[in-house]
């Protein structure tokens, strides 16, 4: 019986810290948007430090999972693949790179979650 017991307690605390991790990967960047933190990762194609991170974003019945590029040096945003799903259809759209500086507001929001992304970025890469 106490076995059991050992056994429970190891099974529940496992699923704890499972869960602990996990939350630990999901930021809410707000209350539309929730970012895996474990696909933000840094790249240096042409020697250019360029970040890629996925979200899921909500608003009413329709759900977006986005892929992004933050080109760092270039200061360009690319909505690389966006998959819309709503009750009755799901369709797959991609945008070119928008210059952050020369953006509407949509760009600058989204230039803003990526500078924000690439901060939590290097602040776990300096923890290393």
């Amino acid at each position: 019986m106490k076995a059991k017991k050992i056994l429970a307690v190891l099974a529940l605390t496992l699923a704890v810290s499972v869960t602990a991790f996990a939350k630990e990967e999901v930021w809410q960047y707000n209350q539309f948007t929730t970012i895996d933190m474990s696909t933000a990762k840094l790249s240096y194609p042409a020697g250019m430090e360029t970040l890629t991170f996925e979200t899921v974003e909500q608003a009413g019945d329709t759900t977006d999972y986005c892929t992004y590029v933050y080109n760092v040096d270039e200061q360009t945003i690319q909505l690389k693949e966006m998959i819309t799903k709503t009750k009755k259809s799901k369709y797959k759209s991609n945008f070119y790179p928008e210059s952050v500086k020369n953006g509407n507001n949509v760009i600058k929001a989204r230039a803003r979650m990526a500078d924000a992304v690439l901060q939590k970025v290097m602040a776990e890469k300096n923890k290393k």
